[in-house]
């Protein structure tokens, strides 16, 4: 894009307009929102002088998509009642305009008329889900149904289905209908267990952690804790070995919390007893000491519970043990005391009480230790639940990668984005908006392959997660220099679902397309991205693209990147051993320094000299 300010390029494209070169004043205008961090007032103009000229050569759609921006509704309105833009625009500019509407009949009105718009194109869950913003469940609901059988029968998207039946479930509960409610539970549980485990296989966890969050809805939908309890404990494990400790220790509160609400207490005190351990291992003592007192406070409700109910005694003294258990690690030898007492007065043998009984008198002047305790501080809570995904992914399953749409949702949701990042995205919806006008204009014909590499960098500045789809679909292309274009914009997409599309890269048949992934490697430096790097460096036969995973894992501070790469000096190649050495050397993380100082006197000599290399020349004897 152009350097030069925005008056400068609204002045030339008035001067072409004027001598009657319309493409030129057009490229000018674009050029000139290409100024994404101009300030608002002159940008606006920009916007507006370049929705005036695409209504005059007829591309309504740009048009469109500049108001989205602005907010004009008239304008919206002029468009959208013209018959002239096509049903998805319609859909979309209805659904933004409901979504932002006061009136609660106007609001409802609206969502109705985008729910017929989707409809009349094929578009079923979105259509789903305007019937719902709508309040008009029973519509929604045998939406939900048509779209459960089709899937149902295709038989290839389990994960999908999952959520169409999931879906199906919520409004089949919420029209009243409880066995086609129960019916799709079970079946939208067995289609995301099945995706989970596909998905794990295949080393694509994040997409099996949507799965879990799904089954955690549904357990909590359905109120059958064995699904919430399913869903945290495999969205726990993923969170752990992806070192998210706060959201993994934030994960496991909610699932304290919601176990104890369905009073499945031996469920929460092995949670709490879990949460403790891991909290403590990760540095964190005041969380530990909270989840271990929440431990043993659960454990005597269990014992409680299992003796008003007339249970056998010895699950009570069982409990009460582990109660103790947890109070000496906490130090409250107090309170020890008094659970040594609730032992003794079991129905137990006499030889079992006698000693419970003795226990109890050793504790008799002991206090309880002051010590800190406290769930996760706030200012390490992430208070922005997780997304909708039984919505929004099927939103971007029915979206099939379009550029154009998934732009124009950044586009029309001002209160969710910036300025700026709208502004890019508007610019990339633009670029789609002309390439499928080409493919429209000549079917069966590509647009120019300079298109979609324009479009791939500018969907790269955009830097959101629902722009990955598009990304994946352009990598799709055959034309090796749209997918070097896009695997040079996945280097700016710090998500673990970067390494799908990278990985194919990786192993692309044009070797420029290799060569752009193993750089982009190194740029997807973040903590939970240890596992599919390690995977890379594991899999992979080219030393390039090795080297390259190590160059990225040497930025991961965290204690199993230190661990492989202290292995990578120790056992590898030379290649890679030495792209270690160097990695390290420019590495500000201190886990490897304190792994490799422990380890130093197990190694090979030649290892050890290669550590003493990387520590000397980070200034560490």
């Amino acid at each position: 894009m152009s350097s030069r300010p925005v008056s400068d390029l609204r002045e030339e494209a008035r001067m072409a307009s004027a001598r009657g070169d319309l493409g030129r004043a057009r490229q000018s205008l674009v050029s000139a929102l290409g100024q994404t961090i101009a300030r608002e007032e002159e940008y606006a103009g920009a916007v507006r002088d370049l929705r005036e000229l695409l209504v005059a050569v007829g591309d309504l759609r740009g048009a469109l998509t500049l108001d989205w921006y602005t907010g004009s509704e008239k304008g919206q309105r002029d468009l959208v009642t013209s018959g002239r833009v096509p049903v998805i625009d319609r859909a979309r500019t209805y659904l933004a305009w409901a979504d932002r509407a006061e009136d609660a009949s106007r609001k409802q009105a609206l969502y109705a008329k985008a729910a017929d718009e989707y409809e009349s194109a094929g578009l079923v869950a979105q259509a789903a889900i305007a019937r719902e913003r709508g309040g008009d469940l029973y519509r929604a609901r045998a939406l939900w149904s048509r779209l459960s059988q089709v899937l149902g029968a295709s038989g290839g998207d389990f994960y999908a289905a999952g959520l169409a039946r999931f879906n199906l479930a919520r409004t089949s509960t919420r029209t009243g209908e409880p066995a086609a409610a129960r019916e799709a539970v079970v079946a939208a549980v067995h289609l995301l267990e099945e995706a989970a485990d596909r998905y794990e296989t295949i080393g694509q966890r994040e997409r099996a952690f949507d799965c879990y969050q799904v089954l955690i809805a549904i357990g909590r939908e359905s109120g059958e804790f064995e699904h919430v309890l399913e869903g945290y404990v495999n969205v726990i494990r993923i969170l752990r070995e992806d070192h998210l400790r706060y959201y993994a220790l934030q994960s496991y509160e909610e699932a304290l919390s919601a176990a104890e609400k369905q009073k499945e207490v031996s469920a929460a005190a092995t949670l709490a007893r879990e949460m403790s351990a891991y909290a403590r291992k990760e540095g964190l003592p005041a969380v530990a000491n909270f989840g271990t007192l929440a431990q043993a406070r659960l454990w005597q409700e269990v014992a409680a519970a299992s003796t008003a109910r007339g249970a056998p005694p010895s699950i009570a003294e069982n409990a009460l043990l582990a109660a103790v258990i947890a109070l000496g690690e906490a130090g409250q030898y107090g309170k020890v005391g008094q659970v040594y007492e609730k032992l003794a007065a079991l129905d137990l043998e006499e030889a079992r009480r006698k000693h419970y009984t003795n226990a109890r008198k050793r504790y008799v002047e002991a206090a309880d230790l002051r010590i800190e305790s406290q769930p996760l501080p706030a200012h390490l809570r992430h208070e922005v639940g997780f997304p909708e995904v039984w919505h929004v992914d099927l939103v971007e399953w029915e979206q099939r990668g379009s550029a154009s749409q998934a732009a124009g949702d950044v586009v029309l949701d001002p209160s969710a984005w910036s300025e700026v990042t709208r502004r890019r995205a508007m610019l990339a919806r633009l670029t789609a908006l002309a390439i499928e006008a080409e493919e429209e204009a000549s079917p069966g014909r590509t647009a120019q392959s300079q298109l979609y590499s324009t479009l791939a960098e500018q969907l790269a500045l955009v830097e959101l997660y629902t722009i990955l789809s598009p990304l994946e679909a352009l990598f799709r292309r055959p034309e090796r220099e749209v997918r070097i274009a896009v695997v040079r914009a996945l280097s700016r997409f710090l998500y673990k679902r970067t390494f799908i599309t990278l990985r194919d890269a990786l192993v692309d048949a044009e070797g420029g397309v290799v060569q752009e992934a193993a750089k982009a490697l190194e740029e997807l430096r973040f903590p939970h991205a240890f596992d599919p790097l390690a995977r890379i460096y594991r899999e992979s036969q080219s030393p390039v693209v090795r080297a390259s995973a190590v160059k990225a894992l040497a930025r991961i501070d965290t204690l199993e990147a230190a661990e492989m790469l202290l292995g990578v000096i120790e056992h590898d190649g030379r290649e890679e051993r030495q792209a270690a050495i160097e990695a390290l050397k420019r590495a500000r993380g201190m886990k490897f320094v304190d792994v490799a100082k422990s380890a130093l006197p197990g190694l090979s000599s030649a290892a050890q000299s290669a550590v003493r290399e990387v520590l000397r020349s980070r200034g560490i004897t």
